[in-house]
């Protein structure tokens, strides 16, 4: 019985470890998009309010 578990314990962790390292590489992937759609917003506010010009200038 004690074999048995222990086999079970050796083969459970392994997947475990294997769906953890998995679930991190694609939790990686996400946050890396989320930041770099959050960096291209912010370039395209930037590059808007340059082209456009405040409403100081014009008066």
């Amino acid at each position: 019985m004690g074999t048995g578990l222990a086999l079970y314990h050796m083969l459970l962790s392994s997947t475990v470890k294997a769906n953890v390292l998995s679930s991190l590489k694609l939790m990686g992937k996400g946050m890396l998009g989320v930041f770099i759609v959050m960096l291209l917003i912010y370039l395209v506010v930037v590059i808007l309010n340059k082209t456009s010009g405040s409403k100081e200038n014009k008066k």
